[in-house]
């Protein structure tokens, strides 16, 4: 047996979109760090420019120097002893870039580096801010200069630590790191599932099908207990393998008739030939019956192999119609005189019921006349002597002509009906005949836009509606 390989592919489709959702994930999940981080920065900028009013810083000097006579030095360690802000470090740097003030009780030459101050002697607001280490520990530093004339450069410098700021983005992500391992982990988990959802059923199918295509038509794909779309797959192929293991008994069916068909009439002008060659004195009547059977048998066998040619053409779409204008009563009562020798010799009597007036219609006259011909040999075969054949025809109101043959032979099950136009289909194998004459017969009648009623029960005879549609008068 052909060995089922693996489903890589979809194994590799499921890698792939774990990869795309894990990638996707991290990226949004580095994102919401950078814009909480961003947002937290923001609102310690705010915080220490919503503590520099406009002129506040001069206004307050102004006034220490002109009310109180105070000293650059005495005025800024008022303004630092004032300005209270909780975890607010507070400078004041005189012009010369010494600390003249401190919250932290620091003063006198400096040499750090401050870049918020660089930028704010360069910046037209006069403002300057720095994110970095002092001290050894993470600040935002805020530099405002002081419009004061004759103190041209002294400015008031604030430092927000950001240790706690800090500690709080590194809990925020590593809270989101969690979140997105427990995130993955749940699609890993996820995505095995799928594959043991999918692949393995999957996998049966492709077992299943592979045994059908072997020619093992008993093969049935287990269904899954969910309805999903591998449930309709695996119902679909189950019955496709039906079918086909019906398709394949009614073939060799087919085979099997048709060769006991062609055995038959065979059989039979072969031993009457050679009864004729063998024959030194060869009699009138003797002469006569083996000649007739020989010829009634090679009509048979012709009769055969036409309808084995129909069915190709029907299989290739390449039955062709002559249609010409004929009368469809004409054609009729041509082919019961046709049978009235047949019916005689088999002891049943054919009745024949036609109204006078012509039924005029376009179409096909050698294939009309191969339908009647094939519906009465049918009645014939099934019904016994002392039985009777029943043709009937007549107009309807709507310009159509409704044609019933009836018979009273053994008849076929209801059940049984539906499927007695499909190729190869016979109600029993014990009756004669190739199981194609009703397809050949329902594609002829759909050609000609012709309609076809099948009524039977078993012991109560069959009985062959056609309706045509004839031309108008």
């Amino acid at each position: 047996m052909k060995k089922i390989p693996k489903l890589h592919s979809i194994s590799h489709y499921v890698a792939a979109t774990m990869l795309v959702f894990a990638v996707s994930s991290a990226v949004l999940s580095i994102l919401i760090v950078a814009a909480t981080a961003l947002s937290s920065y923001t609102a310690v900028r705010r915080t220490l420019e919503s503590q520099i009013k406009g002129g506040l810083e001069e206004h307050y000097f102004s006034q220490r120097f002109d009310r109180y006579g105070e000293t650059f030095d005495e005025a800024a360690q008022q303004f630092v002893n004032h300005f209270e802000i909780t975890g607010v470090e507070v400078w004041v740097l005189d012009r010369e870039r010494n600390i003249a003030a401190s919250s932290a009780g620091t003063a006198g030459d400096t040499t750090t580096d401050m870049p918020d101050y660089d930028r704010a002697l360069e910046s037209p607001d006069r403002h300057g801010f720095w994110n970095g280490n002092f001290r050894g520990d993470p600040v935002y530093a805020l530099s405002y200069i002081l419009d004061l004339p004759g103190y041209e450069n002294a400015a008031v410098r604030l430092l927000h630590p950001l240790t706690d700021v800090n500690e709080n983005l590194l809990k925020i992500g590593l809270l989101t790191a969690l979140i997105w391992l427990l995130f993955n982990s749940l699609l890993l988990l996820f995505g095995r599932m799928i594959l043991r959802w999918v692949r393995e059923p999957i996998a049966q199918v492709s077992a299943v099908t592979a045994k059908i295509a072997e020619g093992d038509y008993d093969q049935r794909i287990p269904l899954p207990p969910v309805r999903n779309e591998i449930y309709q797959l695996s119902e679909d192929i189950n019955n496709m393998a039906e079918q086909v293991a019906l398709a394949e008994k009614m073939k060799m069916d087919f085979v099997s008739t048709i060769s006991h068909e062609l055995r038959t009439p065979l059989t039979a002008i072969k031993g009457w030939g050679e009864t004729l060659l063998q024959k030194k004195d060869l009699d009138g009547d003797l002469t006569r019956r083996g000649l007739s059977i020989i010829i009634e048998e090679s009509a048979r066998l012709d009769h055969l192999v036409e309808e084995l040619l129909d069915f190709s053409r029907m299989q290739n779409n390449s039955m062709a119609l002559r249609s010409e204008n004929i009368d469809v009563l004409a054609e009729l009562d041509d082919v019961v005189f046709l049978f009235h020798e047949r019916a005689a010799r088999k002891g049943v009597e054919l009745i024949s019921k036609s109204p006078e007036e012509p039924a005029p219609m376009a179409g096909d006259p050698a294939r009309i006349r191969q339908v009647f011909i094939n519906l009465l040999d049918n009645a014939f075969k099934h019904t016994p002597q002392g039985g009777s054949v029943t043709v009937s025809a007549q107009c309807g109101p709507e310009e159509e002509l409704r044609v019933t043959i009836q018979d009273t032979g053994c008849g076929v099950d209801e059940k049984d009906l539906p499927h007695l136009t499909e190729k190869f289909y016979k109600a029993s194998t014990s009756t004669k005949g190739s199981g194609i004459g009703l397809a050949v017969v329902s594609e002829i009648l759909k050609a000609h836009d012709c309609a076809l009623e099948l009524e039977s029960a078993v012991g109560k005879g069959f009985t062959v509606h056609i309706t045509f549609p004839l031309q108008k008068k």
